[in-house]
């Protein structure tokens, strides 16, 4: 695959809106007084005594308590499915002016390979879609804030279609971050994954060389939180089979047997989502499968229909050639109240497309009647509604669909 390179220059011309973020982790390294440049020349062995540093915003207690609504709304309505879906991953390779971290083709799809075996169990695929290459000292060494802004707005690509990872060298001695579905709307450019170009299959990071750090921040991206948050204090990380664990377990002796709370269970050190060396991590759980499943059709409904087979839709035969039955859901979502609610048929029928609350109560028919082969799209009114979580239902071709509106 042909990789992109865009000069820097050509892509700093757009002003830059003033954005706020909330940056907190317990296993963040101060560099006050430290210049970009500086954090940009980090050496890997700092990393790698360091041990394994994340730099996703801790969520507040308000916004794990919406995420935990969301996942329980989800798995009690009754026409919930998730049939799987794959991903499509645009790779943005950013290195340093002397060409640092200019990671090679080999590297990059290894990593793609590495997030596909460990998330095809969780009913997740991966798919390389483009690749480009940047040289930029300043956003080599970036950190959460100034720099990866400018970053993400220069070459984020169709965020709410895809996943958009970004390799560099980053500041404060960080291996990645990501932000949670909900941190942003689907759209926005700021979504996706910042990682050390060192820690895919092969890197340079001795203890982090297995390509987990992307496999650990594209769990966050889907909405899981570390293992140790909130230590031994109830709810944790909102996943019932993951042990309470007080604090992160950042060594590398895999056979540990590790036990922080008084709680039952040992720490789950070999959780994908927790700090250990990357030989060591070796599973998700099926609590963390749900929570994924449950909110990646609420939250990133686009991502999801960039899928190259449709979710929530058998096999069809279409009457139009290159035609699907698809139902992308509400845009935008979340949304304030006026929405357009799109979906697409693979032949004329009969459609009906109806929402309900989280309760099952039948609320609205959005569209009914016959309907041609091709794209359709309906102006959806919510501001009579309450605010809070509603699923629309789609029934065409024999088949029943189901997407989430949110409204704020």
């Amino acid at each position: 695959m042909a990789a992109r390179t865009i000069p820097v220059e050509a892509r700093m011309k757009r002003r830059l809106p003033v954005l706020s973020l909330l940056f907190a982790s317990a296993a963040l390294v101060s560099t006050i007084g430290t210049s970009q440049a500086q954090v940009a020349l980090k050496t890997t062995e700092d990393i790698s005594e360091g041990g394994r540093a994340c730099g996703t915003p801790a969520p507040t207690f308000e916004e794990g308590a919406a995420l935990e609504s969301a996942v329980n709304a989800w798995l009690k309505q009754p026409y919930h499915t998730f049939a799987g879906g794959q991903i499509k991953v645009a790779f943005h390779v950013i290195y340093n002016t002397n060409g640092t971290g200019n990671i090679p083709q080999s590297q990059i799809d290894a990593q793609i390979q590495t997030l596909n075996q460990e998330y095809s169990s969780m009913g997740f695929s991966f798919v390389l879609s483009s690749v480009d290459r940047t040289a930029s000292r300043k956003w080599f060494g970036m950190v959460p804030g100034g720099a990866e802004k400018s970053a993400k707005q220069a070459l984020a690509i169709d965020p709410a279609h895809r996943l958009n990872v970004y390799t560099c060298s980053p500041g404060q001695n960080l291996l990645g971050w990501s932000y949670f579905p909900n941190s942003y709307p689907e759209n926005s450019y700021m979504h996706g994954v910042v990682f050390h170009y060192a820690s895919v299959p092969g890197g340079a990071l001795s203890a982090y060389n297995e390509g987990e750090t992307l496999t650990h921040e594209v769990g966050h991206y889907l909405g899981l939180y570390h293992t140790f948050q909130g230590g031994c204090t109830a709810p944790g990380d909102y996943v019932d089979d993951t042990p309470y664990e007080a604090s992160a377990y950042t060594g590398g002796q895999c056979s540990l047997q590790r036990d922080t709370c008084p709680s039952a269970g040992l720490d789950p050190i070999s959780n994908y989502m927790d700090y250990s060396y990357d030989a060591c991590m070796t599973n998700f759980t099926a609590g963390q499968k749900a929570r994924m499943q449950a909110l990646t059709p609420q939250y990133r409904p686009s991502l999801l229909n960039a899928a190259a087979r449709a979710l929530d839709v058998a096999s069809v035969r279409p009457a139009v050639t290159g035609a699907t039955l698809s139902f992308r859901g509400a845009v935008p979502n979340p949304s304030s109240g006026a929405a357009t609610v799109e979906y697409a048929l693979s032949r004329t029928g009969n459609v009906s497309l109806r929402l309900y609350s989280v309760s099952g109560r039948l609320v609205s028919t959005i569209d009914q009647g016959e309907k041609e082969a091709g794209p359709h799209s309906v102006s959806f009114a919510g501001r009579a509604l309450a605010a809070g979580t509603y699923f629309a239902v789609l029934n065409a071709e024999g088949q029943r669909l189901t997407r989430t509106i949110i409204l704020q």
